[in-house]
């Protein structure tokens, strides 16, 4: 599914998003894998096989590090994230991409055997495709019109958010077997905390998908995403009123899980909504060069609340 915004670049936001389907289900393709800006640490060691279902989010630096480039390094990205579930395709319930030019998030959701739902936020990446956030899974009952985020003072380029209804892989839909899915990717910048604030209050309390319900109104909601913020930054207080992966809020570095480069912790897995309690274990990072961010990833189990 792709979101196309069809204001482009500083034009009147005013204009609707379209909204379409990309299903994509076989492996493919081919190509070189780019050099890296970043080469973080080593790895952490795979979660163990245990019950539940596993949740990523992962800045891909697709366009900056990659040029839109949808080579063999995807399929190399892929089978290390299908390695932390010993290769088991069903344990992972979703995953959130930022920083996606559009068709390298279809290889991701082809070599990994998931479907993609993709927004475009109106920047094209190098060459030429739309550029913007994906979310994968493997079946969805619902896909919620995405949404652009608050840019207050029109600059430093538009943020969206992208969500999928999904069911676990071999579940039926069900009352309460179902999340709300969604990645995103908040705006980068020393001086831009304000804007921030206003994109995390957007999200948690202001963002109606179907013109009547909050997210989280009618069942669980996990966010994926790179919220350019560390944990003690107040412009997240409105996320994190959630439960997030790595546990309690941290005060400052060391970080548990720090996701990016330089050893802040950047990326984030949240979950609230009614008729749910959730829970989280064997959360992780795994480093690659192919981005200058690591993978962070979590188990998570969601009962009823």
């Amino acid at each position: 599914m792709t979101t196309r915004r069809t204001n482009r670049r500083g034009r009147a936001r005013a204009l609707a998003l379209a909204l379409m389907c990309v299903l994509v289900a076989l492996p493919a393709g081919s190509g070189a894998a780019p050099a890296s800006r970043v080469a973080p640490p080593e790895g952490a060691a795979a979660p163990k096989a245990t019950p539940g279902y596993y949740v990523g989010t992962f800045n891909i630096y697709g366009n900056v590090g990659h040029r839109g480039d949808a080579g063999d390094w995807i399929k190399d990205e892929a089978d290390a994230i299908m390695r932390l579930t010993l290769g088991d395709p069903d344990r992972w319930l979703f995953i959130g991409l930022q920083e996606v030019c559009k068709a390298q998030g279809e290889r991701f959701a082809r070599e990994l055997g998931m479907r993609s739902a993709f927004v475009d936020t109106g920047t094209d990446c190098a060459d030429g495709q739309p550029f913007g956030n994906s979310v994968l899974f493997h079946s969805a009952a619902q896909l919620l019109p995405p949404a652009l985020l608050p840019n207050p003072d029109g600059r430093n380029g538009e943020r969206g958010i992208i969500c999928a209804v999904i069911r676990a892989p071999g579940h039926p839909v069900l009352p309460g077997s179902q999340v709300t899915a969604c990645s995103t990717h908040l705006t980068v910048g020393a001086t831009k905390s304000r804007e921030r604030e206003e994109q995390a209050e957007f999200i948690r309390h202001g963002w109606k998908p179907d013109g009547t319900h909050i997210l989280g109104a009618d069942g669980p909601v996990v966010l994926a995403g790179d919220l350019n913020a560390t944990p003690e930054a107040g412009e997240l207080d409105d996320l994190y009123d959630a439960t997030e992966a790595s546990g309690p809020r941290e005060t400052g570095p060391p970080y548990l899980h720090p996701t990016y480069g330089d050893g802040r912790k950047i990326d984030y897995l949240l979950t609230w909504g009614v008729r749910g309690s959730a829970r989280w274990r064997d959360t992780g990072v795994r480093w690659t060069a192919s981005s200058d961010h690591g993978f962070y990833y979590g188990e998570l189990s969601i009962g009823a609340g």
